[in-house]
């Protein structure tokens, strides 16, 4: 289970690909992990940016539903370029804006099945209603 200083998790990646399927969510990519992610691609750079990126030339586009443009399906969940993915899914889930927003934190514990909340520390889940 990894750790970092400040954080009220751990974590170890079950591989169920929710961390890419997130609404609403937008990977930044660096020139240099565009430049290895269309190598790895077999691609030139100016066809990944084409096909891969958004006008901005900053974001990876989304995939299907929303998702990762690179999510593979299966059980487990795989990503298609997971040797070159870019530092925001690297370092997923120790982002500041789940360590300091309650509500992208309680996000986090319901789509990522391998965060392991501290005791007592775990966000609030909202309340289920009954009919």
């Amino acid at each position: 289970m990894e750790r970092r200083e400040g954080f009220p998790f751990g974590w170890a990646c079950r591989r169920s690909g929710n961390c890419c399927a997130i609404p609403g969510g937008f990977v930044r990519v660096t020139a240099a992990e565009a430049a290895a992610i269309a190598a790895r691609l077999g691609l030139s750079e100016q066809a990944f940016r084409s096909r891969y990126l958004q006008p901005d030339g900053e974001r990876l586009k989304d995939g299907l539903g929303g998702r990762c443009v690179f999510l593979q399906d299966g059980r487990p969940a795989g990503c298609s370029i997971y040797e070159d993915r870019p530092a925001k899914c690297r370092t997923w889930p120790f982002w500041d804006e789940i360590r300091d927003d309650p509500r992208v934190q309680a996000l986090a514990a319901r789509t990522c099945p391998g965060i392991a909340w501290d005791d007592d520390r775990a966000p609030a889940q909202p309340s289920k209603r009954s009919p």
